[in-house]
């Protein structure tokens, strides 16, 4: 019959009885239909070989067997949690309801009376094996569904946690930058201590605000938050713009040559998707890059498709960690004492995902790295 549920290759079913004769006829039957067999002559013998490491997907039990019969074998396979989850299909001689029955009780599946037909013996096992696969199946769909619900509530606690972070960090970071600015106003100016630590306090200020509201931004990355809110910009002085404010903000002090190939610049674009993926791809030049060594950004229009090719003079990335640069939290082995928290790489990722655009790199070690971030025009209308 070709409909038979199939077997794993190291599945098999196992036939017990102390009738050589009557094991070789079925071992006989089931092996033509495909299965794999195995024979034991006795109970105990059975009881063994299902405690091993491969225990089997279906036994075919004789109930009138000496020393330990059918049904305490039974009895003992249902009271065992390895074994208790293999199907019994009873076979005897004893046809009366009392013996059938009590084959139910015991934990049977089935029950086939001798002498048997062929056929009724395939279709029985035919079943069994059916509902096992079935069993199987839903266990799987089971152990998903409750995996699906585990990730659910682990994001929705992640959620809340950043939030409750968010919003903790945000309130005395700004009283602190707040207050760090009445300090440089009434500060003594000649005190050039003074004014240094000042200033230590406003740049790690403003950088764990950047940290949190990264961290803020991936979080609604991650959850499909964020929708593309297009805007007239002219790519030009967009990136002129972001590149001043870059060098005011983190004091810049290597010379980064802005360049443009193409004539269609202007267009509908997210100013604040854009943002995260040339300041974060910059800022990791700088950062990973000689003091004062030169950048190079350059914006090219070709067809339907806007490049930023960024290049700086760093220290490269390594072979074995190119292909985890983009994952959240991830740094080089290289990066040795550089500061930093692996998320600007995954947040570029995520948002040149979000155009449909795609992110290549070339690198050299001690040599430096180009980051070429390709995304397609946005059509108008």
């Amino acid at each position: 019959m070709n409909s038979k549920p199939s077997l794993e290759s190291s599945e098999y079913i196992l036939l017990v009885d102390d009738e050589l004769n009557n094991l070789a006829v079925l071992s006989a039957l089931l092996i033509d239909q495909g299965y794999t067999v195995r024979r034991v002559l006795s109970g105990q013998k059975a009881l063994d070989l299902m405690k091993s490491n491969q225990p089997p997907a279906l036994v075919l039990l004789d109930i009138m067997m000496p020393e330990m019969d059918g049904y305490q074998v039974c009895q003992k396979m249902k009271s065992d949690e390895k074994t208790r989850g293999i199907a019994v299909i009873f076979l005897s001689a004893l046809d009366d309801v009392k013996n059938k029955v009590k084959g139910f009780e015991v934990g049977g599946a089935d029950y086939i009376t001798k002498p048997f037909e062929s056929l009724e013996v395939i279709t029985r096992v035919q079943h069994q094996l059916g509902l096992r696969k079935l069993q199987q199946q839903i266990k799987i769909e089971a152990q998903l569904r409750e995996s699906l619900l585990q990730e659910q509530e682990n994001r929705e606690f992640k959620r809340r946690i950043i939030t409750t972070i968010s919003h903790e960090y945000r309130t005395p970071l700004s009283i602190i930058m707040t207050s760090a600015g009445l300090l440089e106003t009434y500060c003594d100016l000649e005190n050039p201590k003074q004014q240094k630590h000042i200033q230590r306090i406003q740049q790690m200020v403003q950088h764990l605000s950047s940290l949190v509201n990264d961290v803020v931004f991936v979080n609604e990355l991650e959850q499909d938050k964020i929708i593309l809110q297009p805007v007239t910009l002219n790519l030009i002085e967009f990136c002129q713009t972001l590149i001043s404010e870059l060098k005011v903000a983190r004091q810049v002090k290597h010379p980064i040559n802005f360049s443009n190939q193409g004539n269609e610049f202007d267009g509908q674009w997210d100013e604040r998707i854009l943002r995260q993926i040339l300041s974060h791809l910059l800022s990791n030049a700088i950062k990973f890059s000689p003091p004062e060594s030169q950048l190079d950004f350059k914006l090219v229009q070709e067809q339907d498709k806007i490049e930023f090719h960024i290049q700086d003079q760093g220290i490269g990335i390594l072979q074995e960690n190119r292909d985890k640069i983009f994952d959240l939290f991830y740094r080089g082995d290289n990066v040795g004492t550089i500061q930093g928290e692996g998320l600007g790489l995954a947040i570029v990722k995520k948002c040149v995902n979000l155009y449909g655009g795609n992110i290549l790199l070339e690198t050299e070690i001690n040599q430096g790295t180009t980051f070429i971030v390709k995304l397609p025009i946005p059509k108008i209308g």
